[in-house]
């Protein structure tokens, strides 16, 4: 994988250069660390915790005016997710590649479950920008607005956490969809060094918009009398994330 990032990357750079001398558009490499995190309707299932990623890729300005600028790109991002704790147990993860006594049974999964997930993606990422030059000054700033990131799953792993229960880097992908779709909003700075580079840094909030989890799982709820009653865990499970992004253009 990191030989391809390396090989697609070189490729960015030469044709930066070609592209740059036309003066209508940039293209470049971004590396944005992000803070990733999961969320749920269902009132039974509550984030509860944060994960540390990053970003890398290619990306690319068209400048339709001075002001106004189509951005696109593509990237890889990895350690995306967060950690979502289950209230109500049951068989919360019947596709994934766990031992079977943890994904079969009336409740393999005991109430107060955590699962914690990593995921890895390709991304296609597009947007509008907004350029305000300050007067006097080398630096414009800008916004960015509506944002949408196209992306396609590739591995997922969780960490899995209950009571006598601790399981690490299980495959957990039969539960994960394997497309996500998001949207943000973004605003930054930019500005051209003595060598005539573009040098930008944002900050961009994105809010999942598609369900994430395949919601094929069960929620049990454990009667007085010892009996249980279970229902389709149909929540929506969105991925949500704040990126640092700093993008050189050539």
């Amino acid at each position: 994988m990191v030989k391809k990032i390396i090989s697609v990357l070189s490729i960015l750079i030469f044709f930066s250069y070609v592209r740059a001398q036309e003066g209508e558009t940039f293209l470049g490499l971004h590396m944005s660390p992000t803070i990733s995190w999961m969320k749920s309707d269902d009132n039974l299932i509550n984030s509860n915790g944060i994960r540390l990623g990053f970003r890398i890729g290619g990306t690319a300005e068209y400048y339709l005016d001075d002001w106004l600028v189509v951005s696109g790109g593509f990237g890889f991002s990895f350690s995306q997710g967060g950690k979502l704790l289950h209230k109500v147990g049951g068989n919360l993860l019947p596709d994934s590649k766990i031992d079977a006594k943890f994904r079969e049974g009336d409740k393999p999964l005991p109430d107060d479950t955590d699962i914690r997930y990593s995921l890895q993606m390709m991304e296609v990422p597009m947007a509008l920008k907004y350029v305000i030059g300050l007067p006097n000054q080398n630096i414009d700033v800008f916004l960015s607005f509506p944002e949408i990131n196209v992306a396609l799953v590739g591995r997922s792993r969780g960490n899995i956490d209950a009571t006598g229960i601790e399981l690490t880097k299980q495959d957990i992908g039969g539960d994960v969809r394997p497309f996500n779709l998001s949207w943000g909003v973004g605003a930054g700075i930019r500005y051209f060094t003595a060598g005539d580079q573009l040098v930008s840094a944002s900050l961009h909030l994105e809010q999942g918009l598609s369900d994430l989890t395949s919601n094929d799982g069960v929620q049990t709820t454990t009667l007085p009398a010892g009996s249980f009653s279970k229902k389709a865990e149909e929540s929506k499970g969105t991925l949500n994330a704040l990126v640092f992004k700093f993008a050189l253009f050539f």
